[in-house]
This record gives structure tokens, C-alpha cells and sequence, in this order.
């Protein structure tokens, strides 16, 4: 085996340093926002969690690690703070 497939990485982990802030994810929080016009993308409420990324390369790699788990999300642009964000039915360790 190389040295490279020596290096354990913990996905949950790693999702977790991907990401800026999370909150979460409802319709009776955010309704009021979608609806002006601070996301655009498909909103779904039934994630339950909101992440946001400082950066595309970030927000693509927390996506791929939630294909690797089979959860389910959507991504966004928040017109609010100008970041990327992404809505999921994943629940970090944040929220455990």
C-alpha cells in the first residue's frame, strides 16, 4: 500500500472544517427570506440544515463528501453575505 493510501480521512470531520457557519433549516425561519429573494437556487425545507462556504472549491468539496455519504442537498447562493451555501439532510457533529 503507498503512504498515500495510508492517510485515514475521517469525512465527517473534514465536512466540518469545510464549511464557515450552519443553521438550521426550516420554513417557518427562512420563509420570509426565500421569498425576497436571498436564495436563489431550489429550496428545499426538508433538508433541516443550511451550510455556508467561503469559496466554490469548499462548497464542491463538502458536496462531494455528502455524495460519498448518499444525503441528499441543494446549492445556493445567498445574495445576503455573497457566499455559497448548500442545503442538506445531513446533520454534522455540530448539531449532535
Amino acid at each position: 500500500m503507498s503512504k498515500m493510501g495510508e492517510i485515514y480521512l475521517d469525512k465527517s470531520m473534514d465536512f466540518e472544517r469545510l464549511h464557515e457557519t450552519s443553521m438550521l433549516w426550516n420554513a417557518d425561519t427562512w420563509s420570509d427570506q426565500v421569498a425576497d429573494g436571498r436564495f436563489k437556487g431550489t429550496i428545499n425545507f426538508n433538508h433541516g440544515y443550511i451550510y455556508w462556504y467561503e469559496n466554490y472549491a469548499c462548497l464542491m468539496m463538502a458536496r462531494s463528501i455528502l455524495e460519498q455519504f448518499g444525503e441528499q442537498f441543494e446549492v445556493l447562493s445567498d445574495d445576503a453575505t455573497g457566499q455559497f451555501c448548500m442545503t442538506s439532510s445531513f446533520q454534522s457533529l455540530e448539531w449532535i
